[in-house]
């Protein structure tokens, strides 16, 4: 079973988000083991610049990442239907070994090093969304993905 660890920068700050992710993590487990760290939001520290920020947070991510293949969430990363992401999920699960880490950066992005260290980038959409409703989005996109590849009906 792939196992896919999903860090965020800055906790669920809306109750909907939390039921959201606690509903497709139940969806996912017949398909994945899951596990979501969060690291603290810097971008308050008014003492720091943006890049400061920035390479705080990627310490932060970097010290969370619990495997060798690593997928950056960013607008400029590769975008695909719902049907080409399930074969990239199924080919994920050859790739990566069994394990990813999923990278959901803070609200100036990732950290360009870190961006760089990643085997791959995705985006979940071209427009800019706010980092509490990536989380969900990503899960109920994975748990289509897997559902299509399952023959499941969820995706019709």
């Amino acid at each position: 079973m792939l196992k896919i660890n999903i860090i965020a920068v800055g906790k669920n700050k809306e109750p909907w988000v939390d039921e959201a992710i606690e509903q497709y993590s139940k969806f996912l487990r017949k398909y994945i083991t899951l596990s979501l760290d969060y690291i603290p939001d810097k971008s308050s520290s008014k003492k720091l610049s943006e890049a400061e920020i920035m390479q705080l947070e990627a310490e932060l991510i970097r010290s969370k990442v619990k495997s060798n293949y690593s997928i950056a969430l960013t607008d400029r990363g590769k975008s695909m239907d719902s049907l080409k992401f399930a074969r990239w999920l199924e080919k994920l699960k050859i790739n990566s070994g069994g394990a990813c880490d999923f990278i959901i950066g803070g609200i100036y992005g990732i950290e360009k090093d870190l961006l760089a260290s990643c085997r791959e980038t995705l985006s979940l959409s071209p427009m800019t969304m706010s980092h509490q409703l990536v989380r969900p989005v990503l899960l109920e996109q994975l748990y289509r993905g897997f559902s299509i590849l399952g023959g499941g009906k969820y995706h019709k």
